[in-house]
C-alpha cells in the first residue's frame, strides 16, 4: 500500500502532501476527518485501535519486564546485581568509577589480564585479585 502510494506521488508531481491544522476550515479536510472516523466504525483493519504513544508505552513496558526477567536469572553480572537490583531505562545515578568498581572492569590486574593487557593477574602483594581486594585486604592499599 505503501509503496504503491509513493508511485502514484512520484508520477503525479502536481501533488504535495502537507500537514494541515486540523477544524480551521481547509477544503476537504472536514471530509477526510469524517470519512476516518467512519473507517474506524467499519473496523478498518489498517487503523491502529490505540494511540501510537499508548502502544509505545506498552512496548517499552513489556522490553523493560523481559529485561528485569533476564537480569534477576542470569548467572553473570551478579557483583553489580546486589548494587542495581531493578532494570531502568533511566541512569542509576554512580559515576564511572563507581561503576568500574563494581563490575571489576577497571585497571585491576585481573581486569587487564582478561583482556590480555598483562600477563599476570595477581596484585603486586601476590595474591589474585578483584577491586574488592584492594579495597578490604591487599596490604600496599588497605590504608
Amino acid at each position: 500500500m505503501v509503496r504503491e502510494i509513493q508511485t502514484l506521488l512520484l508520477s503525479y508531481k502536481h501533488i504535495h502532501l502537507r500537514r494541515l491544522k486540523a477544524h480551521v476550515g481547509y477544503l476537504g479536510n472536514e471530509l477526510a476527518d469524517q470519512l476516518a472516523k467512519e473507517a474506524i466504525t467499519k473496523g478498518d483493519p489498517f487503523l491502529l485501535p490505540k494511540p501510537l504513544y499508548h502502544l509505545k508505552s506498552e512496548i517499552k513496558s513489556a522490553a523493560l519486564s523481559i529485561w528485569q526477567d533476564n537480569w534477576v536469572n542470569r548467572e553473570t553480572g551478579r557483583s553489580t546485581h546486589d548494587i542495581v537490583v531493578r532494570v531502568s531505562s533511566k541512569p542509576v545515578g554512580c559515576n564511572r568509577e563507581k561503576i568500574m568498581f563494581v563490575t571489576g572492569h577497571a585497571p585491576f590486574p585481573s581486569s587487564l589480564h582478561h583482556f590480555i593487557l598483562r600477563t599476570q593477574e595477581n596484585c603486586s602483594c601476590g595474591e589474585k585479585v578483584d577491586p574488592i581486594h584492594y579495597a578490604t585486604i591487599c596490604r600496599f592499599t588497605l590504608s
